[in-house]
């Protein structure tokens, strides 16, 4: 009798889970003209499993089938932010030829994550008022407008109906999980970014007996998520010392860490002034950015290769005044003083920090140049007194994971978000891993990397990859004047 009720039980639930799921077959086509197979769909989850009377919403994902006849697990592939999408990878033809050629080995599932793709307007919160005076200028001013924000944003999510308690990576990684059920896979690969390895590691300890094998990279640990102000100091530094093996801008400027603190200086005193464009209206602004705006964005760049080599020139011509590349960074981020997206400012705070961390970060803001903006946006939320839902996951979720998981892990030497020795501390208790780091590759370099698939799927496939290793070539600097034909960045205009 016993055994029957648990047959049942087993019977009930994977029944309730195939009428939560919805699906139709589509054709793909790559880049190269190769026909895709897969199929689109999506299936509803609680919103707050805490809450027996909680709403479902829907978990978008794309299920890409394998071309080879007897494929390995599938591989799941969690994107970053958290709060960015990836389904749209798969109508994208320079992106699904990137995923084609892990179809060679496994179907591949991307997922977006709740809250996101789809479901981001839902989440999203629109500021329709006035952008206040010294937005990019003073850091009191920016946080008091996204204090401003959150307590307008909290009464617009409630009146949609939005349980924002569930807005957690252990949520999350039940969600995968649901699915994985639902497409009737036993074991699946995990194949996280950013945040979105952060998820995997999650899924890793909660649903570990599902899990072949996973891919992480760009490691942002169980206890990583909020960061640490000095770390952006050394990577000035790091990219300080870079530029002086450059005759060209050794030259003019011996260093470039010593060049940005006069700069920050220079616009305590004198604010610069750029146009701007407002991303709702269209309409050009002048605003003042001071030395808490260069922060900012530096803060938002300064773990992307792409655009570490004209940092250099961007400090040197604010020197000269010339605000001409400022201007290209400020309205790049502009659109981010308009809106708060509920998904994601909830996520990291479920996530939070362990006390040792906080400590750290305290003792850091102190001798940090960046000590206000590293933690701008979570700093503000943890300062509201409760006001906004703070799920807390706890100090068993931010602790050490220990697995015997094969895991490969890849960090970047220029990646300031998610730096090696995260990847290093994580791997601590991983009793099957390896790490890969590949030279000179910031946040968004190591996954484009042309050697990276053919490594990953060596992995996959069992195959020894301890002696790998690759990276990128030197950054090569803009020069700090004029143009160069082989070296170029749009801060600069067009070509």
């Amino acid at each position: 009798m016993r055994y029957l009720f648990i047959l049942s039980f087993f019977f009930v639930v994977h029944q309730t889970i195939a009428q939560s799921i919805s699906i139709e077959n589509k054709t793909f086509q790559t880049e190269s003209g190769l026909k895709v197979e897969g199929q689109v769909g999506s299936i509803l989850v609680p919103e707050n499993r805490a809450n027996p009377n909680s709403s479902a919403i829907p978990i978008q994902f794309v299920h890409l089938k394998s071309t080879n006849p007897q494929p390995s697990a599938p591989i799941f592939y969690l994107e970053g932010g958290p709060g960015s999408s990836c389904t749209w990878q798969a109508d994208n033809d320079y992106y699904l030829e990137y995923w084609s050629k892990f179809l060679a080995i496994a179907d591949v599932v991307l997922v977006d994550q709740r809250g996101t793709g789809k479901s981001s307007e839902r989440l999203t919160y629109i500021w329709m008022d006035a952008i206040p005076e010294g937005i990019f200028q003073d850091y009191q001013v920016a946080q008091q407008h996204y204090s401003n924000m959150a307590k307008k944003a909290l009464p617009s999510f409630q009146e949609r109906g939005i349980d924002l308690r569930g807005y957690t990576t252990k949520e999350n990684a039940t969600d995968i999980d649901q699915l994985r059920q639902a497409l009737g896979f036993e074991k699946i690969n995990l194949f996280g970014f950013s945040y979105g390895s952060h998820l995997g590691q999650a899924y890793q300890r909660y649903f570990g007996e599902s899990v072949d094998k996973t891919i992480l990279i760009g490691v942002e640990g169980p206890d990583h998520t909020y960061k640490l102000p000095l770390a952006m100091d050394v990577q000035l530094q790091k990219i300080s010392q870079m530029a002086q093996q450059d005759p060209a801008i050794a030259k003019e400027v011996p260093n470039v860490f010593e060049l940005y603190k006069e700069v920050a200086a220079q616009l305590e005193k004198e604010p610069a002034e750029v146009t701007v464009r407002s991303p709702l209206t269209g309409e050009k602004e002048t605003i003042k950015v001071g030395a808490f705006g260069l922060n900012i964005i530096l803060r938002l760049d300064i773990g992307d290769a792409s655009d570490l080599p004209v940092f250099p020139r961007l400090l040197y011509q604010i020197k000269q005044k010339d605000y001409s590349a400022l201007a290209w960074f400020v309205n790049k981020r502009y659109r981010m003083v308009f809106g708060i997206q509920g998904m994601s400012a909830t996520m990291d705070l479920a996530s939070g920090s362990s006390p040792s961390r906080q400590l750290r970060i305290k003792e850091d803001k102190t001798k940090s140049q960046f000590g206000e903006v590293v933690n701008i946006t979570l700093d503000v939320f943890d300062e509201m007194d409760g006001f906004w839902p703070d799920p807390d996951l706890g100090e068993e979720f931010r602790s050490p994971l220990i697995t015997d998981i094969p895991t490969l892990f890849l960090s970047g030497t220029l990646d300031f978000n998610t730096p090696p020795h995260q990847a290093e501390e994580v791997r601590w208790g991983y009793s099957n891993s390896q790490h890969i780091i590949v030279q000179n590759a910031g946040h968004e370099q190591i996954i484009s990397h042309p050697q990276t698939i053919p490594t990953i799927l060596s992995f996959l496939k069992g195959k020894n990859i301890q002696e790998t290793t690759f990276g990128h070539g030197p950054l090569q600097f803009i020069p700090l004047e004029g143009s160069d034909s082989e070296v170029w960045h749009p801060a600069l205009g067009k070509r």
